[in-house]
């Protein structure tokens, strides 16, 4: 059975929490990055630890943005926890399978095998945010203005390899999938318009499931345009509150957010229980608001802090 998202959480009476959550876990368990993300049975012990750790709403896989450009050919680097980041970027981009790549289309049909009627989502790489981890976002912003249909080229040929990892995720059970674009932000309106929301239309129009949109930085100016994507939903950062991207976005629309992920990892939990509250009290009575982080918490975030988010959310009604 499928399932619809914006369904799925308006009956919730409480406000949902998803948030970006799963480095963390990483610590806890004595499992690394590396090791992680090419097991696919560390990885679904990761996921399934934060969510029967933390009791959020959603199993999720580990947000990745190296994983399309590693299949065009860049190279990963590694920490012991944190997320990978881009050794080294490539001049031609040319498709191939990874390991990494087959390891979380199987985590993914792990936790779907896990999940009875609890939604499973996945992350992808918008087609900006992939091509910038590709070749380097100098390069490709240079190329954009300078060589317009040389970017446009390079865009082409990671939205298909976007598309073809997007397609195995779904074919593997994802119940939604979220694309993390968040190099999109650096962009103007104009800009997004050229280089970013083509590219993302063209991906999301092929899924069969329902699409979220993660955008952290400064998003605001963009937030008109995100419903003409296709997707159902939008992950913002906390330079936007709730209440303010409400009245941009039609009430419908699917709205995640939007708490700090470094204001999580250094502050205390009592303030972190006040700073919930505001963060959510504008918005009560809004159907359309899924509690999250404005981006990844970061694998140093004391557990202590992430339930007091958690459980603070669960706490606050919607009416």
């Amino acid at each position: 059975m499928q399932i619809i998202l914006r369904e799925h959480f308006k009956n919730f009476e409480r406000f949902p929490v998803v948030p970006i959550l799963g480095y963390p876990a990483l610590p806890a368990l004595k499992i690394t990055t590396q090791e992680c993300l090419h097991n696919f049975e560390k990885h679904f012990k990761v996921a399934k630890y934060v969510f029967q750790e933390y009791e959020i709403d959603s199993l999720l896989t580990l947000l990745d943005i190296t994983v399309e450009a590693e299949m065009l050919g860049a190279q990963v680097n590694y920490t012991t926890y944190d997320a990978p980041q881009i050794k080294k970027h490539v001049e031609e981009p040319k498709h191939m399978e990874t390991e990494k790549m087959k390891a979380y289309i199987k985590t993914v049909k792990k936790l779907k095998e896990f999940s009875k009627n609890l939604p499973v989502g996945a992350y992808i790489t918008g087609p900006f945010t992939a091509a910038g981890q590709t070749i380097g976002i100098e390069k490709l912003v240079k190329l954009y203005y300078m060589e317009p249909e040389s970017a446009k080229t390079i865009l082409e040929e990671v939205t298909q390899t976007v598309k073809d990892y997007a397609r195995e995720i779904e074919d593997a059970g994802a119940d939604y999938i979220i694309v993390a674009d968040p190099t999109s932000s650096l962009l103007s309106l104009e800009h997004f318009r050229r280089f970013s929301k083509p590219y993302l239309k063209d991906v999301i129009k092929e899924l069969e499931k329902e699409a979220i949109l993660h955008i952290c930085g400064k998003s605001k100016h963009l937030l008109q345009d995100v419903p003409e994507t296709g997707v159902v939903g939008i992950s913002i950062d906390q330079n936007i509150p709730l209440y303010e991207a409400s009245k941009v976005l039609r009430e419908d629309f699917l709205i995640f957010g939007n708490y700090s992920p470094a204001n999580l990892e250094r502050d205390e939990p009592n303030i972190i229980r006040e700073n919930v509250k505001i963060m959510l009290n504008p918005v009560k009575g809004m159907t359309n608001i899924v509690a999250s982080t404005g981006c990844d918490i970061p694998a140093k975030t004391p557990p202590e802090n992430i339930k007091a988010f958690v459980d603070t959310v669960k706490n606050i009604k919607r009416k």
